[in-house]
């Protein structure tokens, strides 16, 4: 939405009027104070009975309008803009009609000072637009003019000390002009900023609406009112996310059933022809995909929970010898068809917090994985301490290493991030997604614990992580 410089100048005005009112009060008692201390030095030191009088101008103005302020407040506006302007305007008046008064005595000097610095103090005061301030400044001094060309005649030596007052009066003109054009101008830029500001919190939300179906996630953007660039990195993960889900489905999973399909057509077709060996070959080939497809489903089935919330977490007291003496007797089989040796170095007491079936899956992913970048002959060792720190919390820290061929600094910085395509083949040329470690690094959070990798070109990888002891 683009503002009109019209409707800007509008809201500048009603603010103007707003903060005016605000000062009222304070400006009224001041000129009060100021006014009766003038009116008792008028009669008591000048004796000027003229002055006292005209002193009275402002105070017929200032008294009735500081009374209507406080008893219609939110009220009448306008009116009290005009009446405030008028009692400014009474305070010149005043004053050229006390220089008139003193126009041929010893107080015509003092009573000029005092109309300059009248006139310099309103002019940080009127708030009005351009005629309104025409009318304050300029108005007076004509008829301040005329009254002393046609009817008071100052000598030569008077209009010398009176002359003061034009320069001062078009001064004070200028200064208001400019510290109102200042106003105005800084009141738009905070209109025009806080315009955007607005404009950009509404994009903000309604993008986050279209989002929400990816990212299922709360609105806390909204709430901390966060950066655009933090929104827009969001959506890519969520989007990196489903393409990597559709990436799985569409290669990773429809694969292995096309080999399985493969070779259980073989084995139909040549079951009368082929000799037993052959067909045992293609059976082994069978139950070798069945359960690489097996473990990938159950990784995606897991994961695709996880980012849904709807998998249960249960934490119960385990011990952790006996659940990764389960999981190695899973993978035996892996692990002896590439004559890798597993060492389960775990003490037998050692015991964690943790949800079994995440435990479960965490350690047959990372033990899978080493068996898959491991060549012949290799071997694995599975460690665990126990760490105990001053604060009370006990954790267990838990390492799978292997002497497998390692991986560069690079890799192992893209390893747990879902934004990044990382699937490499195995040292037998196995297949595989990157979708395990993600999964690892997802349960292990949900834990509150931590996992790294320490890994070297050919000098084998160790995975470190830790969960409540």
């Amino acid at each position: 939405m683009i503002y009109q410089e019209g409707i800007i100048r509008e809201k500048f005005k009603n603010d103007i009027q707003k903060n005016t009112l605000k000062h009222v009060v304070l400006i009224a008692l001041l000129s009060v104070v100021a006014l009766t201390y003038y009116m008792y030095s008028d009669l008591q030191i000048r004796n000027s009975q003229e002055a006292f009088y005209f002193r009275f101008l402002p105070f017929i103005i200032g008294v009735p309008l500081f009374i209507f302020h406080l008893i219609t407040k939110g009220k009448f506006t306008k009116l009290k803009i005009a009446l405030y302007n008028v009692f400014l305007a009474s305070g010149i008046v005043m004053m050229y009609a006390i220089c008139i008064i003193h126009l041929h005595g010893n107080a015509l000097a003092p009573s000029v000072t005092g109309a300059i610095l009248i006139i310099f103090i309103i002019s940080l005061e009127v708030r009005t637009g351009l005629w309104g301030a025409i009318l304050i400044y300029f108005i007076p001094l004509l008829g301040f003019s005329l009254s002393l060309l046609f009817f008071f005649k100052p000598t030569n030596e008077e209009f010398t000390v009176l002359a003061d007052i034009y320069p001062i009066n078009i001064a004070g003109f200028a200064i208001n002009r400019i510290q109102y054009g200042l106003r105005y101008k800084a009141f738009k830029s905070s209109l025009l900023l806080d315009l955007e500001k607005q404009k950009t919190e509404d994009l903000y939300k309604e993008t986050l609406d279209i989002n929400n179906d990816l990212q299922q996630k709360t609105n806390e953007i909204i709430a901390n009112k966060e950066e655009i660039e933090e929104k827009n990195q969001r959506l890519q993960e969520s989007n990196a996310t489903k393409d990597k889900f559709f990436a799985i489905i569409s290669h990773d999973l429809i694969g292995p059933f096309n080999i399985l399909m493969g070779f259980s057509d073989l084995l139909t077709e040549s079951f009368e022809k082929e000799n037993v060996e052959e067909q045992k070959k293609y059976v082994h080939h069978i139950h070798t995909n069945v359960h690489k497809t097996y473990n990938l489903l159950q990784n995606l089935l897991m994961w695709a929970k996880a980012q849904k919330d709807g998998i249960e977490f249960n934490v119960e007291e385990l011990n952790l010898f006996l659940v990764s003496t389960e999981v190695v007797e899973f993978l035996k089989e892996s692990a002896e068809n590439k004559l890798i040796q597993i060492n389960n170095q775990i003490n037998e007491g050692i015991v964690v917090n943790a949800d079994k079936n995440m435990l479960e899956t965490i350690l047959r992913n990372l033990i899978s994985n080493a068996i898959k970048f491991t060549p012949k002959n290799g071997q694995i060792f599975l460690s665990a301490n126990k760490n105990e720190e001053d604060s009370g919390i006990n954790d267990v820290e838990i390492s799978v290493r292997d002497t497998g061929v390692g991986m560069s600094a690079e890799l192992q910085s893209k390893l747990f991030n879902i934004a990044e395509n990382v699937s490499t083949k195995g040292t037998e040329r196995e297949d595989g997604t990157g979708l395990g470690l993600i999964l690892c690094k997802e349960f292990i959070d949900k834990h509150g614990g931590n996992i790294e990798v320490k890994s070297e070109p050919d000098n084998g990888s160790e995975f470190i992580f830790t969960l409540p002891g």
